[in-house]
Formats: structure tokens, C-alpha cells, sequence
């Protein structure tokens, strides 16, 4: 594979290489995160046939809906912050001169990333262990994993950033 920052130095090249497989690795490790989040949820409702939640009984129809819909708020809000979060910070790092430092902060930026990402599923997994929401569950644990997949880090990208070259698709 030819790449246009390495071409001068062969050792920012390995440095770029290593963090970009460090986050990638993360980025995987979440998406297997999500299958646990998943297996746990079931292993819950096959147990507990019928499970409405551990605390629905303490709630009121009208407090289950206001716990759903802020949790659904709380999953749009990030979502929208990540967006302009990423995309600014990308710009901020795309200018920096010292390849080095503009790497280090790009690695920071993507696992801040990765980990945001993986926020929805979590909010509905407590939804679900709340209230006996499955199907929110499903919702923001697809959401989740679409988020995970977007932001993954992709070599040419980071490489395109790197070189001060917005990337084809900024997220």
C-alpha cells in the first residue's frame, strides 16, 4: 500500500500505523461490546419471561414515557454533539504543522469518539433494566453500532488529515 504522509519518514509511518491499529482495535473491541450488550438484554428477558423491568413496578405509565423520551432526547443530544464535536476537532487537527502532535491528537479525538459512540446502546440497556423496554433497547443499540461503524477510523482518512486535505467524507 503507497501512502502519501509516509514518504519522508519511515518512522512517523510506524508511529502512524500502531495508533491507527490501536484504534481500530478499540473500535472492534466496542462493536463486541454492543454483542454482549445484546446477550445480556437476552439472557434478562429469557429468564425473567415476561420482564417489564426491575423497577416498573415503582413507576407510573406516565413516568415510564418521560424516562423514555429523555433517554431518547439524551441519545439525539449526543448524537448531535459528536457530529460537531468530530467535525470541528478534525478541522483543528487538520491544521496543526507538527505531524506528531496532530496524530496524538487525532488518536485522543477517535477514542473520545468511539466511546461516545457507544453511549446510546448504554442508555438503552439502563431503559430496558429500568422500564422493560426491548424494543428502545434494539433501537439504541442499533443506533450505537451505526455510530461505531461511521466513525471507525479509516488509514486514508487519517492520512488524508495528516496531510491537511479534508477527508472525502468529514464526519
Amino acid at each position: 500500500m503507497t501512502s502519501s504522509v509516509p514518504a519522508g519518514d519511515p518512522a512517523f509511518f510506524e508511529r502512524l500505523r500502531r495508533a491507527f491499529r490501536g484504534a481500530s482495535l478499540l473500535g472492534l473491541a466496542q462493536i463486541g461490546g454492543l454483542a454482549v450488550f445484546l446477550i445480556v438484554g437476552e439472557i434478562i428477558r429469557a429468564k425473567k419471561r415476561p420482564f417489564f423491568g426491575f423497577l416498573s413496578s415503582s413507576l407510573t405509565s406516565e413516568n415510564r414515557i418521560i424516562l423514555r423520551y429523555a433517554f431518547f432526547a439524551a441519545a439525539v443530544a449526543l448524537i448531535l454533539l459528536l457530529r460537531f464535536l468530530h467535525g470541528r476537532r478534525l478541522r483543528v487537527i487538520g491544521a496543526i504543522d507538527d505531524r506528531p502532535a496532530a496524530l496524538s491528537r487525532l488518536f485522543d479525538l477517535t477514542v473520545l469518539t468511539l466511546c461516545l459512540a457507544e453511549i446510546p446502546a448504554l442508555l438503552g440497556l439502563i431503559l430496558f433494566l429500568i422500564a422493560g423496554y426491548n424494543r428502545d433497547f434494539y433501537i439504541l443499540l442499533f443506533v450505537s453500532l451505526f455510530l461505531l461503524f461511521m466513525y471507525l477510523p479509516r488509514l486514508k482518512n487519517w492520512e488524508d488529515i495528516l496531510e491537511h486535505r479534508p477527508p472525502a467524507c468529514p464526519l
